[in-house]
């Protein structure tokens, strides 16, 4: 079957091999993207690791949080130079504070959100006629929104690289005392920067969807099969890929960004020991900017 050069280039990106390796790849799959990466993540030709599917955009990630709420927004521009533009950056402003003001459900309510500071019109027409006055392609890309109990809960932040990179994330400890000591607020960044920087999928192996593990497991099993090494142990080798999978991509088994002798785990179970109380990340958001 005829494969387009522009199916082979978004292969290539994904993977970065060369273009006859992509073109086969594609062909035998029949055209199928998604197919043609697990066959080649299969053939150890291709890692779950690497992270291609990004797009080159201006703009801002922003963070807000109160007692009970953290946000999360992307607001784009085509270039660098509207991503500093005084009505850019007014509308950003602006459209932070209607957020935390009405903490919609979802990025299709935030859409529909009216205020005055915007000229009573919506969040969407805004952005439309942004579009008008600036010239350029202007979109309100992503929302995110964690609720936490104050009663057991606390919602940490951490805003890299002037909007480059934006983390949420909610603690949980069953004490009083606990929520508040400056100990739990430390531990709260010090992850919150973790995750920015390492990037995790999830907060546990719990919090993986069964499904994403079980196609791991199966692209692992593919790649001892290919290895050429005994049938014994392949499952062995499936459990130590996977093993390496969530030292990777889980928080709480990566190691610790400010000292990699101790694991994330570890990091919390010293806070948790000082303070005498359980204490533990319960979920996160990461948006990075411009990222899928």
């Amino acid at each position: 079957m005829e494969i387009s050069a522009a199916l082979v280039k978004e292969l290539r990106e994904k993977t970065g091999l060369g273009m006859m390796i992509c073109k086969a790849a594609l062909i035998e799959a029949g055209g199928d993207m998604t197919l043609a990466f697990e066959n080649l993540r299969k053939q150890g030709q291709a890692t779950a690791a690497k992270r291609a599917d990004r797009a080159a955009k201006e703009g801002k990630v922003s963070i807000l949080t109160d007692a009970a709420t953290g946000l999360a927004y992307e607001v784009n521009s085509e270039t660098d130079f509207v991503a500093r533009n005084d009505d850019f950056l007014d509308f950003i402003d602006k459209l932070g504070k209607i957020l935390i003001a009405n903490k919609p459900a979802d990025y299709a309510a935030a859409l529909q959100l009216k205020d005055a500071s915007i000229g009573s019109i919506t969040v969407e027409a805004r952005v439309t006629e942004l579009i008008g006055k600036i010239g350029e392609k202007i979109s309100f890309r992503r929302y995110c929104k964690l609720d936490a109990d104050p009663s057991k809960e606390k919602i940490f932040s951490y805003l890299h690289g002037n909007g480059r990179i934006g983390v949420l994330i909610k603690m949980a400890a069953d004490s009083a005392a606990a929520l508040s000591a400056p100990e739990f607020a430390e531990l709260g960044k010090d992850l919150a920067m973790q995750i920015a920087a390492a990037t995790p999928v999830a907060v546990d192996p719990s919090s993986i969807p069964s499904e994403v593990i079980e196609k791991e497991k199966e692209i692992y099993l593919d790649q001892a099969k290919n290895s050429g090494k005994p049938e014994k142990i392949w499952q062995n080798m499936v459990e130590g890929k996977l093993k390496k999978y969530y030292e990777e991509f889980t928080l709480v088994y990566q190691k610790f960004i400010r000292d990699p002798e101790k694991t994330v785990s570890d990091r919390i179970n010293e806070t948790s020991k000082t303070l005498g109380a359980n204490v533990k990340p319960v979920s996160f958001i990461r948006l990075e900017l411009g990222a899928q």
